[in-house]
């Protein structure tokens, strides 16, 4: 079966396409830049016009760019920055504020208040058992943090302070969503769906009950006919309206960015993980069927929901099946998978900050040679909390430190206990993922800029002790959402899946288990006196 599957990819800093042949190979990727600003200090915003301007431009340059026509793409995949929000006309499809970005962080004291609340419905309800408040309430339903960085806050931020829109919306008139839901509705003329990863992260969704939480949506005071319906991944969310391609291209697949990276890096079985390191690294786990709520503070989040068609296990032929009479195929399932999600602040940003701040390399790839002048950090620690620490510790109040420098400490020292910083962060929250899961970890699956550091790499392995592997492709995010496309549509296969996953590099671990230890030692003491010193 030939053809193309048309992957978009909305990121925050830019709107990508990328299409896929019928192996599941990137043949062509068109990339445009988008704006974010920043009006008031903690503000992030995006104009939500310029996101959808961005995105279509890139979808019909690369499909010229690649000498194709729109009648040969089979499906539209996307993929996208989560938690951000747009609200928008329903009428006219017009936004009616600035997108508000995952980044932003102006709902900080609002979310300080009501976590503070107790959940039946206030401060002053007299009951005063921790696990009644609000921030256990929301964990309990949604997996999630009680924090400025997911969806519910922005979007009764937007409400409260502009009445009329509060008014418009209590009549039904607005329409909100995260920004894949905004995207569908442009591409489709009227469609106003979310998928359920997307939805798993707007702080308004039961993860059990895989439906809008109408308790949640209470306490952050937002109607429920505001939001988008919700729909398994590789849902069917409507065609492209006509004159828009030259057919109605069909959507099929919608992830999240970092479960699209999940699914693109092949982790569908419990215990599988994998690893982005980017400016910070997210780190998820695929912990199957069941949700888990994390005892170690981490996020639970929904993996992936498909829609599966299953024959029956009797496996009678064709022509037993007419003759017996029986249905051909059990009813769809819509199987969903669970993850956990840990965050890491800091990763590559913290090799920008050597660069830019120090000046000690003049581009971010220099790091991994200047590091290697020395064999050992010997006592130097960078704790890399700028913007304090994220998981397992989520600590703003702490603040960045080197300690451990003597008169003999060299900047190839510095550099290279920057390097063990990444390592050592994402080796706390893989332990406590561990201690979450019932599933060992046996490999950890890498992406993103830093994961070309070798160096880096290495050290991972050695401080887990089990193997890192590196694909050959590491533009993962939109390959996962083209694969379940593809999978959707029959353009591919599980053997497409496992074959379009080709390792580059494996890095298996060769410390001693003594000197692992020295190195943990020295990076939990660093941990320990910068806590004893708040």
């Amino acid at each position: 079966m030939a053809g193309y599957i048309l992957a978009l990819d909305q990121g925050t800093t830019s709107s990508r396409a990328i299409l896929y042949d019928d192996h599941a190979r990137p043949i062509k990727m068109v990339q445009q830049p988008t704006t974010l600003q920043t009006p008031k200090a903690g503000f992030v915003e995006q104009d939500a016009q310029q996101i959808w301007q961005t995105q279509i431009s890139c979808a019909h340059d690369v499909i010229n760019q690649a000498g194709l026509l729109a009648t040969d793409v089979t499906s539209i995949a996307i993929t996208n920055q989560r938690e951000s929000i747009v609200m928008w006309d329903k009428q006219t499809g017009k936004p009616l504020a600035p997108a508000i970005i995952w980044q932003d962080r102006r709902t900080a004291s609002y979310c300080k208040t009501l976590a503070a609340e107790n959940a039946g419905g206030g401060a002053h309800s007299g009951n005063t058992n921790e696990d009644d408040d609000m921030a256990h309430e929301v964990q309990r339903i949604t997996g999630l943090r009680l924090d400025p960085y997911f969806s519910a806050s922005k979007i009764a931020w937007l409400l409260e302070n502009d009445p009329k829109l509060s008014v418009r919306a209590h009549k039904g008139e607005v329409a909100v969503g995260t920004i894949d839901s905004w995207l569908i509705y442009k591409l489709t003329g009227g469609e106003h769906v979310i998928d359920v990863t997307n939805a798993s992260r707007t702080l308004l969704y039961d993860i059990h009950k895989l439906a809008w939480s109408e308790k949640l949506c209470t306490r952050f005071a937002i109607p429920m006919n505001i939001l988008p319906k919700v729909l398994p991944s590789d849902g069917d969310f409507g065609k492209t309206k006509k004159g828009l391609f030259a057919k109605q291209i069909p959507i099929q697949a919608v992830l999240g960015d970092q479960q699209a990276a999940l699914f693109g890096q092949g982790c569908l079985d419990a215990g599988m993980a994998k690893n982005t390191y980017g400016t910070g690294c997210f780190m998820l786990m695929n912990i199957g069927q069941q949700p888990k709520l994390s005892e170690h503070k981490l996020l639970t989040t929904i993996a992936w929901q498909r829609k599966t068609t299953t024959l029956r296990p009797d496996n009678l032929s064709f022509d037993q099946i007419v003759q017996s009479g029986k249905r051909m195929l059990q009813p769809p399932k819509k199987e969903v998978t669970y993850a956990l999600e840990g965050s890491v602040f800091m990763a590559g940003a913290i090799v920008q900050w050597l660069r830019d701040n120090l000046g000690m390399i003049q581009q971010s790839g220099e790091v991994e040679n200047l590091a290697r002048q020395v064999n050992s950090s010997e006592d130097v620690v960078l704790l890399p909390a700028f913007t304090g620490l994220g998981a397992p510790y989520w600590r703003s109040d702490i603040s960045a430190s080197i300690t451990g420098m003597s008169r003999g400490t060299t900047k190839a020292h510095i550099a290279r206990a920057a390097l063990e910083a990444v390592a050592y962060q994402t080796y706390d929250v893989l332990i406590a993922m561990q201690k979450d899961s019932p599933h060992p970890l046996t490999e950890l699956r890498v992406d993103g800029g830093a994961a070309n550091n070798d160096l880096l790499m290495q050290f991972q392995a050695d401080l887990l002790d089990v193997p890192v592997l590196r694909p050959r492709d590491t533009e993962i995010t939109a390959k996962g959402a083209a694969l379940l496309a593809g999978l959707k549509t029959g353009l591919y296969d599980e053997a497409t899946m496992q074959s379009s996953w080709q390792v580059d590099r494996v890095f298996e671990p060769s410390m001693s288990a003594d000197e692992r230890e020295q190195h943990l030692y020295k990076w939990q003491r660093a941990i320990a006196r910068s806590l004893m010193q708040m």
